[in-house]
């Protein structure tokens, strides 16, 4: 699993609190996610919407154009319905408020991997640990 934020701090929480279950890798931004994707190959992504220079929304659109078969799951503190709808649209596997909270993000990731398993074969770093 990739976790994508601007905020350090904010990738630091979600590595602790999902590194029992999941590989992660963290990017700090738009273009580092990019190069993660390409070398780690996780089947679901975190994703920041709100991010300098290489947005969320326009990365997901990306993700999705090149690799069809990862998961991404939007996250945003300022998450309107209209906000949204756009990321649906353009590909998101779902879209969850900050503060996050884990136990339905785990519920989510979860879902993603069931739906990712259902397309293909899926990555060895995302495999859900015994």
């Amino acid at each position: 699993m990739l976790v994508v934020d601007d905020e350090p701090n904010h990738c630091e929480i979600a590595k602790r609190c999902l590194e029992d279950s999941y590989d992660i890798e963290i990017a700090y931004g738009g273009e580092e996610a990019i190069s993660k994707i390409y070398n780690f190959n996780p089947t679901v992504v975190l994703l920041d919407i709100k991010m300098p220079r290489l947005t969320g929304d326009e990365l997901v659109k990306m993700i999705k154009a090149w690799k069809p078969e990862i998961q991404v799951i939007m996250v945003s503190a300022n998450l309107s319905p209209e906000i949204k709808e756009e990321c649906m649209q353009n590909g998101a596997f779902a879209c969850i408020s900050k503060p996050l909270n884990f136990e339905h993000l785990k519920q989510t990731i979860q879902e993603a991997l069931n739906q990712s398993s259902n397309r293909g074969p899926h990555s060895p770093h995302s495999v859900q640990s015994a």
